[in-house]
């Protein structure tokens, strides 16, 4: 026979009504047995088994009805049925995990903590650690901002052997903590992956760059290799960072050009790591120099790279390596007034190391080439001095007044016209100078009628066949001092008297030079050279103008004039380095007015600010300001200078 549905649970509710409570749960059994998913019926006999104190039952009853529809996807109506279990069956766990379960896919994260951790309770309680440490697990992977509960779950992790596991876990929250800027925490979590997983190179290079960052080379060191740094430019330079600080720096010297292989503009980056290691590290700080200057020659940038050594030798003075590399590129990049100054600066490093041998060569060159710069004579003196010379001035001024004349390398020999070093084919020795012309120059007071030859003759002296072709910088060529005098002037060269007797005091020697350069007609070239420079700059021919201005600066008379034009030529070309160099250059040589020689001063001083040269515009500032006064705007220049200096 059917089953009749409806008559069933007719019957089972006139039972109810009854009371025999006994009898209508059979009918509704009944009913279930033949369609289990009748969930109205269901409930109803979940609630007959509570009344009768059956709540294992009853519970079963609403559990079938709530996993039902949990799995439907009704989420508070499923949570509503376990917490009326929870209410006839305070003990029950697997409802108080479904309900943790549910609150968290509802987002009620709060309650998902609370039930997970109820369960965690009742697990250490009846001293089932394993179970309690199963709900610290999943507490840690239940909400990502609860950093504690993530935390202890990589722990516990660890603790049970799974040492992937945990590192993951770290390497998350690692992530997740660097997205809150908590970097602190985030470097401890990454920390403890790479602690478990030493093969993560990415974490390993990212503690180095935080190590160096922090100043912590040593921890750095720990982390970063040369297989973790691979090929990426900036974990080299990290690498380089932790090896120069730490003092290893044939390391160093071996990745520094493999970097700017990789990367040439990381020599910039090089740069920047210099300056940090110069005032505790000079050699570590050169050895960056040394590489980011041969990156700036090897692409042909001489003034780029003479720029760097200055800023170098000015960060770390008397760095011998240093000057002898500037004075390399000088020669080789044609940076004639650098190259003098670099000279000045290495006879004056020999000088302060005890090396008197290689100050007195340099310092003799430099004679030879500016006899009329005290400061060149004054280095020469010391180094004689050190080597014990019996009688310094009176060497100096012998070879001053031509009796024992210096000698010097030329490296800029083809700036010079051939003629300037011509022999005669032959092999004679050249006519002597005019006698009247020696008598006139000897007088101190008598000018000089004799006219200039269109060719200056040689120095007296063994001369060297002269072959057509100018000398090339790379083949210096030997000159002597009483020839080039005439040459740096434009004028012949003087060959004193046979019977003039050697000058004995320093003053009398530089009045006779002074009085010689005065009578020279050379300097007509180089006004030439400067009324020629002025035509090409009005007809906007620059580079021409440029060559013209170079040549007029070598004559002392004309030096400011021509050395100001290039320094301000080259400013607007934004090409600051030499900028700087010929305004410093002109503001050595004496300003034919007052107000020019401000105006070049306050020029000089404005580029040395924009170039970030804050100490030394300050001093170039401060000078200008003692001299004039409220010259323009020097006042609020220097004070505001002054403030950067000092870091207000």
């Amino acid at each position: 026979m059917a089953f009749d549905r409806d008559d069933a649970l007719k019957k089972a509710e006139k039972l109810l009504r009854q009371g025999r409570l006994d009898a209508a749960i059979a009918e509704y059994v009944r009913v279930l047995e033949e369609q289990p998913r009748d969930w109205t019926t269901t409930n109803t006999l979940g609630d007959l088994y509570a009344r009768v104190g059956q709540p294992d039952k009853a519970a079963a009853m609403y559990a079938r009805i709530a996993d039902h529809l949990m799995h439907e996807g009704f989420y508070p109506k499923a949570a509503a049925l376990y917490k009326k279990i929870l209410k006839i069956k305070p003990e029950d766990e697997t409802s108080l995990l479904k309900l943790a379960e549910l609150s968290a896919k509802q987002g009620l994260l709060a309650d998902a903590k609370t039930h997970f951790a109820a369960v965690a309770e009742r697990r250490r309680f009846r001293g089932d650690k394993r179970g309690a440490e199963e709900i610290t697990l999943r507490l840690g992977s239940l909400d990502p901002g609860d950093i504690d509960a993530r935390r202890n779950a990589a722990r516990l992790t660890e603790q049970n052997g799974d040492q992937a596991g945990a590192a993951a876990r770290y390497r998350d929250l690692h992530d997740d903590l660097l997205e809150k800027g908590r970097d602190k925490e985030a470097i401890d979590a990454l920390r403890e992956s790479v602690r478990l997983n030493p093969q993560d190179k990415d974490g390993r290079a990212e503690l180095a760059r935080a190590a160096v960052t922090a100043g912590d080379y040593d921890s750095a060191r720990g982390y970063l290799d040369r297989e973790t740094a691979g090929s990426d430019p900036a974990l080299l330079m990290a690498l380089v960072n932790v090896d120069l600080r730490s003092g290893s720096l044939e390391e160093a010297r071996e990745l520094l050009p493999r970097i700017i292989a990789i990367d040439q503009e990381r020599r910039h980056e090089v740069v920047d790591l210099a300056w940090s290691l110069a005032d505790t590290s000079p050699d570590a700080a050169f050895l960056c120099i040394e590489n980011a200057v041969d990156a700036a020659l090897l692409a042909t940038d001489h003034a780029d790279a003479a720029s760097i050594l200055q800023e170098f030798v000015t960060r770390v003075p008397s760095h011998v390596a240093a000057l002898l590399k500037l004075v390399e590129v000088c020669v080789d990049g044609g940076l004639e007034a650098t190259m003098y100054e670099a000279q000045a600066q290495l006879a004056d490093a020999y000088l302060s190391r005890g090396q008197p041998a290689e100050a007195r060569v340099i310092a003799e060159d430099l004679v030879a080439r500016e006899p009329w710069e005290r400061g060149h004579i004054d280095r020469f003196r010391r180094a004689l001095v050190m080597l014990k010379v019996s009688d310094p001035d009176a060497l100096i001024a012998e070879r001053l007044s031509g009796q024992a004349p210096f000698t010097a390398t030329d490296p800029f020999a083809d700036g010079f016209p051939p003629e300037s070093v011509q022999a005669t084919a032959d092999g004679a020795r050249p006519a002597a100078f005019d006698e009247s012309r020696a008598t006139a120059t000897a007088g101190a007071d008598a000018p000089s009628n004799t006219s200039a030859p269109q060719h200056p003759a040689p120095a007296p002296g063994p001369p060297a066949p002269f072959t057509g072709t100018p000398s090339k910088p790379g083949s210096p060529a030997e000159i002597d001092l009483t020839g080039i005098l005439g040459d740096l002037q434009g004028t012949p060269a003087m060959t004193p008297p046979p019977d003039t007797p050697p000058r004995q005091h320093l003053e009398e020697v530089f009045q006779d030079f002074r009085d010689e350069v005065s009578r020279q007609t050379g300097v007509e070239e180089a006004a030439q050279q400067l009324k020629l420079a002025r035509t090409y700059l009005e007809v906007g021919m620059t580079d021409e103008a440029i060559a013209s201005l170079t040549t007029a600066a070598r004559s002392p008379r004309h030096r400011f004039e021509a050395a100001a034009i290039l320094g301000r030529l080259y400013r607007e070309r934004n090409d600051t380095s030499r900028a700087i160099e010929w305004l410093e250059r002109a503001a050595e040589a004496p300003a034919p007015g007052f107000e020019q020689g401000r105006s070049l001063l306050y020029d000089l001083g404005t580029t040395l600010e924009g170039a970030g040269e804050t100490a030394r515009a300050l001093r170039v500032l401060m000078e200008l300001q003692a001299d004039a006064g409220d010259y323009r705007d020097v006042a609020a220049r220097v004070d505001r200078l002054a403030r950067v200096q000092t870091g207000g």
